[in-house]
């Protein structure tokens, strides 16, 4: 797979696409622990860092590009804008979201170091921080952080003491082990065996801790959305309603 940098970049791809299916409403949490294990070998057989970045940005394009295909539908079908226009502009913004998953591929094939503690240290850390740097540059944009797809399962123990960052840290790091278990040797497949082990169980036994305490009388709340078009509301932005600008011009 190293010598076909084509084939690495469509199995990336077709990765980054299946790990929507760990996410709300799919429901296949373990799915990210295969796809992040393919992927961290993908990059340690990587040539140069040049491919290993653009196994990343396969990853990340099929990641963002199944993932967030809502935001077409927010600027066609709610903001009215032309359906090829709409396209692009979900095409590109994918694309720029899938910056970060190359950033990492490269920097982690530029940092000389063994392939265990790659996999299981610089990988998680980088993709870590490159998940952090998504959320708050250009005002952020947090959807598909790696550890929401881990809610129900017993990685999101780490939740309250980090947030969700603990959490896909957490996560990156299993898939490392997992990577590690299946490809080293048989004593770093024990020890790795070994530490995903106390990973998911220290982060089931933290899911059992008690971390806040009720305090005063319950307060019953209610929230009621009306399941009302928009369009039945205001005319959409980009088609002005007959006779709208001779009413403005009327005063």
């Amino acid at each position: 797979m190293a010598g076909n940098p084509r084939a690495a970049a469509a199995l990336a791809l077709a990765c980054g696409a299946l790990t929507v299916a760990g996410f709300s409403p799919f429901g296949f949490p373990f799915l990210p622990y295969a796809t992040l294990a393919v992927l961290t070998a993908l990059w340690l057989r990587a040539d140069t860092p040049r491919q290993a970045g653009a196994v990343g940005f396969a990853f990340g394009i099929g990641l963002f590009g199944a993932g967030v295909s809502w935001i077409y539908v927010s600027l066609h079908d709610f903001g009215s804008m032309p359906a090829p226009l709409a396209a692009l502009a979900t095409l590109i913004y994918c694309a720029f979201l899938g910056l970060f998953p190359a950033l990492v591929g490269n920097l982690q094939a530029r940092i000389e170091g063994h392939r265990v503690l790659r996999a299981v240290v610089l990988i998680p850390a980088l993709w870590t921080i490159s998940e952090w740097m998504r959320e708050w540059l250009l005002t952020g944009f947090p959807w598909l952080s790696l550890g929401y797809s881990q809610i129900e399962w017993p990685l999101s123990g780490f939740a309250p003491i980090a947030g969700v960052f603990a959490v896909t840290l957490a996560l990156t790091l299993a898939a490392g082990l997992v990577h590690v278990a299946l490809c080293a040797g048989s004593a770093a497949r024990i020890v790795a065996l070994g530490a995903l082990a106390l990973l998911l169980g220290g982060s089931w036994w933290l899911r059992g801790m008690e971390w806040t305490r009720a305090r005063g009388a319950p307060v019953r709340v209610a929230l009621v959305q009306g399941n009302i078009a928009r369009s039945r509301i205001t005319p959409p932005c980009w088609r002005p309603t007959r006779g709208s600008s001779n009413r403005a011009a009327r005063g």
